[in-house]
């Protein structure tokens, strides 16, 4: 018999992608009375627990019954990093009040900057890390962390260098994105634009990604070219905030740049799933902005799985967007997007894996880094169906046993 870190069974049901990306009709793994051998940071071994049982002694066992288990959901799309709150701002948009008169009584966007700006790093360390430790109680393992608030290219390095300090600390694994946000108020734009060209030479030792928010009020298509263009001359891979207040032709840069992600979409036309799939892109979408923005508008989910293009979910946690949640994600996915409960599972593990570009996470098999999941229901299609509990019993990254809640009674962890 085999020695190994960590034994898992016997659980419910066990679901998993088979390849990743995950299209719209791929088929999936399930595996009823599920086991998982895992040694040190990597799976080595699934299936049914007769068979893992026979085969495998765990230093660590657990055992779930009744629950099911995934790979750990992966948030593509978070703002995580600011300072301050908005939550006097809710009152004004139920009242029917523009941004632009939210702006100019000093709040919006520019409220945040001032905020962070404002804020020591040690402050802004400390909030990036307990968020961080928020968000792996609802099961995420991975999450991708965007500069944004600080504006000034000074700023945004600033902010970069704290996410990467704050990674270095976390229980789970941080992707940061430098993020172009919107323009400063006080600067000219060909100028800013210049100024950001200029410092993305000293952002690439901190960023895999570089993201422009390209939209009605923040960055013209002609603009985020020119920034695109030159952060892909340095080797950035690149992301792109795309059609969410209005269709000024952003998703059309997918013709031309090779796209990581575009995310949001609200506004896009269906044609551009079609491009979206030649490329490769990844279509991050993001419900809950959905409601924040109390948005008529949907993403064309029809058109990108009708095209075969990878579907993920994000939280887009900000000051606009309150929601660590991850679960709530994919309800609202459903209920919002018309998503089935695998579908946002999928959306959530696998292919938010394939929108950061990556290719060791997601799925629950040999080879992969053993994060996961241990959910207080017995099979997947509870995901949506359940609303508003954190479902989460167990959330393990990298092998380790990160959070649970042990006063579960059909869940026992016995280590030797």
């Amino acid at each position: 018999m085999n020695k190994v870190s960590l034994l898992i069974g016997p659980v419910n049901q066990l679901v998993t992608a088979k390849s990743i990306p995950w299209r719209h009709g791929d088929s999936v793994i399930i595996i009823e009375e599920a086991g998982v051998a895992v040694n040190g940071h990597e799976v080595i071994d699934v299936g049914p627990w007769r068979e893992i049982s026979r085969r495998y002694e765990g230093k660590c066992r657990v055992s779930a019954e009744d629950s099911l288990v995934t790979a750990g959901l992966i948030d593509p799309h978070t703002h995580l990093l600011f300072a301050g709150s908005r939550e006097d701002e809710l009152e004004l948009k139920l009242q029917g009040t523009p941004y632009e008169e939210i702006l100019k009584r000093g709040g919006g966007i520019y409220r945040t900057v001032n905020e962070t700006v404002n804020a020591s790093d040690e402050e802004l360390r400390g909030i990036l890390l307990s968020r961080l430790l928020e968000v792996a109680k609802y099961g995420t393992t991975t999450i991708e962390v965007k500069s944004g608030y600080g504006i000034s290219p000074k700023e945004e390095i600033r902010l970069l260098r704290i996410i990467n300090d704050a990674a270095g600390e976390a229980l789970i694994d941080v992707i940061p994105t430098y993020l172009i946000h919107v323009p400063p108020r006080n600067m000219n734009r060909v100028e800013y634009i210049n100024a950001v060209t200029a410092s993305l030479d000293q952002a690439k030792e901190l960023a895999k990604f570089i993201d422009v928010f390209c939209d009605d009020g923040a960055f013209t298509v002609n603009e985020t070219r020119a920034i695109l263009n030159e952060a892909s001359l340095r080797g950035f891979k690149l992301r792109l905030h795309a059609d969410e207040i209005a269709y000024i032709g952003c998703s059309d840069l997918v013709n031309e740049f090779n796209l990581t992600s575009l995310d949001h979409l609200l506004n896009m036309p269906e044609q551009n799933a079609k491009a979206m799939a030649l490329r490769g892109s990844t279509a991050t979408l993001l419900p809950a902005t959905v409601l924040s923005l109390m948005s008529s508008k949907r993403p064309p989910v029809k058109a990108l799985k009708d095209s075969g293009v990878p579907i993920a979910l994000g939280s887009d946690f900000s000051p606009n967007t309150w929601v660590l949640n991850m679960q709530y994600v994919m309800e609202l996915a459903t209920y919002l997007l018309g998503m089935t409960p695998l579908e946002v599972l999928m959306a959530s593990t696998v292919n938010a894996a394939y929108s950061l570009g990556f290719r060791d996470r997601g799925i629950l098999q040999p080879g992969y880094l053993a994060n996961m999941v241990i959910w207080s229901i017995p099979n997947y299609k509870w995901l949506s169906y359940e609303l508003g509990r954190n479902k989460a019993l167990m959330t393990i990254s990298r092998g380790i046993i990160l959070e649970s809640k042990p006063t579960n009674p059909n869940v026992t962890k016995e280590c030797s």
